[in-house]
């Protein structure tokens, strides 16, 4: 009986442990839906209406976003900050459907975008992101900037008239559609999906008919995607075609290519260039980059260093230098010949 009782306390024990070796089922991707609607002008394009709704669709999903982010922080015992939650939300957020419901209200039409996206906190590397933070808020700063001068910018349509509001709308429908691709290539930059990123950007440069600022910052995206994969020559050919596009910097922050080319000369020990890049993208910034102002000096540093290396310190060692005696010695005998 006891024998039988042992037996079973093993097999018991054994279960138990196969059950706590087990890996954990991974939980599911949380699913967020958010709605955006865009009443239309007089003069409205439906293209227009129907991405003014994805804007605010999308602005509902980050929110929604945040707070599967801040739960999540808070099992890994993280304080995040209201901007980290903000920067992280936007990075993770993947959109997965998007519907577009025209529908007449009274006289009037309306657009209604509905957005199905999704968070997967099981594969959110909290602490990698928060090891690159600087490079994450730089792209997120992007993305909130391009999507505030899209606002602006539709603010602007909505009060012009006549020719004026014809080149507005014309722009606004091709800062869209431009957008999205930048948008989501930002997103997977962010996330360091980086072949998906050079993946989108191809596509949109085989399309010849790009021309411009969009093609001059595809180019600088794309150079930034090779970057983040140590891909530093392809990286260095697509900054570079970035600066021969031309390119004017008031819609896209292209010169961000001069500040990688003066990271990747800087890795390679040519302190000069380094230093020309980063002045260059320095100057066409809005001088409040801290990331750009520290490499920036680091580089004049390291420039000035090479130029001036430091004088070698006198020997002051205690052991006895040995060239030294002999040579007063040998001075000593030939004196006294």
């Amino acid at each position: 009986m006891i024998r039988e009782i042992g037996q079973m306390c093993l097999m018991l024990c054994a279960l138990f442990c196969l059950w706590a070796g087990a890996p954990a089922a991974e939980a599911a991707p949380q699913t967020i839906e958010a709605t955006g609607v865009y009443v239309m002008g007089d003069n409205d394009s439906p293209k227009i209406a129907r991405d003014a709704a994805r804007q605010e669709a999308m602005r509902a999903a980050v929110e929604k976003a945040g707070v599967y982010v801040e739960s999540y922080s808070r099992t890994k015992n993280l304080q995040l900050t209201e901007d980290d939650v903000k920067m992280i939300s936007g990075a993770v957020l993947k959109v997965i459907k998007e519907d577009a419901v025209p529908e007449l209200s009274g006289t009037t039409w309306k657009y209604t975008v509905h957005l199905t996206a999704e968070v997967d906190t099981d594969n959110i590397n909290l602490q990698a992101i928060m090891a690159n933070k600087a490079e994450v808020e730089k792209l997120q700063k992007e993305r909130d900037d391009l999507k505030k001068q899209n606002e602006e910018l539709l603010q602007e349509y909505q009060k012009a008239n006549g020719q004026e509001k014809q080149k507005l709308g014309t722009e606004l429908e091709n800062n869209y559609d431009y957008g999205k691709i930048f948008d989501r290539s930002m997103g997977y930059i962010q996330r360091s999906e980086y072949t998906k990123a050079i993946d989108e950007l191809t596509d949109l440069l085989e399309d010849r008919s790009v021309k411009g600022n969009p093609r001059a910052y595809a180019y600088c995206l794309r150079g930034r995607a090779y970057y983040g994969l140590n891909r530093m020559h392809e990286a260095l050919e697509d900054l570079s075609e970035a600066d021969n596009t031309t390119h004017d910097n008031r819609t896209y922050p292209i010169w961000r290519s001069h500040q990688y080319e003066g990271l990747i000369y800087y890795d390679e020990g040519r302190y000069d260039d380094a230093v020309r890049e980063l002045e260059t993208a320095w100057n066409y910034s809005d001088k409040q980059d801290r990331a750009l102002a520290d490499d920036l000096r680091t580089a004049r540093m390291a420039s000035e260093r090479a130029k001036n290396p430091p004088a070698e310190e006198p020997h002051h060692g205690r052991g006895v230098d040995w060239t030294q005696v002999i040579t007063d010695v040998i001075i000593h005998s030939m004196d006294k010949g």
